[in-house]
Formats: structure tokens, C-alpha cells, sequence
């Protein structure tokens, strides 16, 4: 036959579970914690440096903030984000003081639009790059000629060649 506990001792072995349940849930959230902030430091400070040689400011939705519409808000390349309020003062955070939400929101949206501005840029100096590799290219076609020989066709300056005299 099964003895029957104590319902008073039940209740309290009950309770110290739920007290070892709570402490060991405690410990992930913190572990949690400390892991979230080193991997928002490590991505601030790796994205940091694109973002900074890039030289891009993006315009972020307040929405993404969680703040009024009437509000502005600019990621800057040092990932700063300026933010100016509808009296038109300003205050400035860091990307890597933000809340774990506003850090996923504004890096769904930035990067897409950091690299497409770095796309546009690109296909620019590509552009003009191609342009100086041409212009090099038709000058380097030029006849070779002495710099005596070359004569200077403006009508403003009239240029002589001049002779060396011997004494």
C-alpha cells in the first residue's frame, strides 16, 4: 500500500521546484542577455566600418523607433541616429544602445537600402572609370612627337619657336 504524503509537504516541495524551475530560467535570460550584448557590439562594431567607408546616411521610418510620425530619423555612417523631433530639437543614439526590436527593424531596413545606394554608387564609378580607361587609352594612341614640333593653334596667344644662340 502507497503511503499518502503530507498535503502540506507537497505544497512545498511543489514550491521549492517552482522556485529551482524560476532560478534556472533566470540564468538563460541572463545568460541571454550577455550574449545579446556582445553580439550588438560585435555587429556595431563590424558594421562600423562599412558603413563609415561608404559615407551613407539613410532616412529611417520613426516607425522603426517606435516614435511619432512628426518625427525624423537619420543613420548616420558612424551609426549614430539623429533624431529630430516635431519642436525641431535633436538628440542622438547610438545603433549600439538601442533595444533588441528596434535594432532588428532598422537593420531590415538600412542594409537593403545601404546596399543599393552602394550599388548606384558603384555602377557610377564604373562608369567614370571607364571613361578615363577610354581617354587614356585614345591618348596613349597618339603619335609620339618632340615637343618642339607640336604647334599650338590659339588664336588668343601667338607662340614662336625659338632658336638657341650660341655666343
Amino acid at each position: 500500500m502507497a503511503s499518502v504524503g503530507n498535503p502540506k509537504e507537497d505544497n512545498l516541495a511543489a514550491a521549492i521546484k517552482a522556485m529551482e524551475e524560476l532560478v534556472e530560467e533566470a540564468v538563460q535570460v541572463y545568460e541571454l542577455d550577455k550574449e545579446e550584448s556582445i553580439v550588438i557590439d560585435d555587429l556595431y562594431n563590424s558594421l562600423k566600418i562599412i558603413t563609415s567607408f561608404l559615407g551613407f546616411s539613410v532616412d529611417l521610418h520613426p516607425s522603426l523607433l517606435d516614435l511619432p510620425e512628426s518625427t525624423r530619423a537619420v543613420l548616420t555612417p558612424s551609426l549614430d541616429i539623429l533624431i529630430i523631433k516635431p519642436n525641431f530639437k535633436s538628440e542622438t543614439k547610438r545603433f549600439d544602445q538601442l533595444n533588441l526590436d528596434e535594432t532588428s527593424n532598422i537593420l531590415r531596413f538600412a542594409i537593403p537600402t545601404i546596399t543599393t545606394m552602394a550599388k548606384t554608387d558603384r555602377t557610377i564609378k564604373n562608369k567614370k572609370m571607364a571613361l578615363l580607361r577610354e581617354s587614356t587609352k585614345k591618348l596613349k594612341h597618339l603619335p609620339t612627337s618632340n615637343a618642339e614640333d607640336m604647334v599650338v593653334n590659339d588664336t588668343t596667344v601667338h607662340m614662336e619657336k625659338v632658336e638657341k644662340v650660341e655666343s
